[in-house]
């Protein structure tokens, strides 16, 4: 049953409209971030430009983290509110189409994540006319860590998605579960550190003091990972238990 129900979820996801529209919102953002940047900043000091160079890595990375988030969440409640949730149950047990869906979000949450990076740094580059920043470049590392950080990001959505199944509402309430994070820094940076998209860009390696916590407010990378692992846990058992039980029928309004 898994495995039947796991080739749907494969097939729908090889014409997945929510990615494509997802994927075009990271192009624009990306866009609108590096070329927000004044063109003689080049001309900077090089520890200036290397300082800067990493902290809009992070940025990027959080506004991948945001947006994987929303398409986990929308990736739900769009089959839900088109009747598809519904046609699925009448043919797989409801854990099987529940279990199902997680790998999706977690590959769509990274493609996501990972084309607002690469996008962003390229297009930084070339605004730049061409001249690369000092550390601004994408290796291994920072790839790996984007798609791992888009793939938690896609599965914390999916699990705020399926508790709200309202559209619209998860938009909001995705949107801010990973943005309040960010605006608790200014008035509790401790506290906000444990938050998502802040534990989450700590337990991969990201340096979150880009995003405004001290070094001595900063998680171990060993605590980081276990709050994001029980963070995403949650999430996953919450929506799995309103899953088993609400109706997931079309949306009539």
């Amino acid at each position: 049953m898994i495995g039947r129900a796991l080739r749907a979820q494969a097939r729908s996801f090889a014409g997945d409209v929510v990615l494509l529209g997802m994927v075009a919102a990271a192009l624009l953002m990306s866009l609108a971030v590096a070329t927000s940047i004044p063109p003689d900043f080049a001309e900077a000091p090089a520890g200036v430009r290397s300082a800067f160079a990493e902290a809009f890595t992070v940025v990027l990375a959080t506004y991948g983290a945001v947006l994987a988030a929303v398409y986990g969440s929308f990736r739900y409640t769009i089959d839900r509110r088109d009747g598809v949730i519904a046609q699925r149950l009448m043919m797989l047990p409801r854990w099987t189409i529940f279990v199902a869906r997680m790998p999706t979000a977690a590959l769509g949450g990274a493609i996501v994540a990972l084309t607002v990076v690469v996008v962003g740094q390229i297009a930084l580059n070339v605004s730049r006319g061409g001249a690369t920043l000092d550390g601004a470049t994408l290796d291994g590392a920072t790839v790996a860590s984007t798609l791992a950080l888009g793939a938690v990001a896609g599965l914390w959505g999916m699990g705020l998605g399926v508790v709200v199944q309202v559209h619209l509402v998860a938009l909001f309430v995705v949107s801010m579960s990973m943005s309040g994070a960010l605006l608790l820094t200014m008035f509790w940076s401790s506290g906000a550190g444990y938050l998502p998209p802040l534990v989450m860009l700590r337990a991969l390696g990201f340096d979150v003091s880009a995003m405004g916590i001290p070094p001595n407010d900063l998680l171990e990378s060993s605590l980081a990972l276990w709050a994001t692992a029980g963070w995403v846990l949650a999430a996953l058992l919450a929506g799995g238990a309103a899953f088993m039980k609400r109706d997931v029928g079309a949306e009539t309004t």
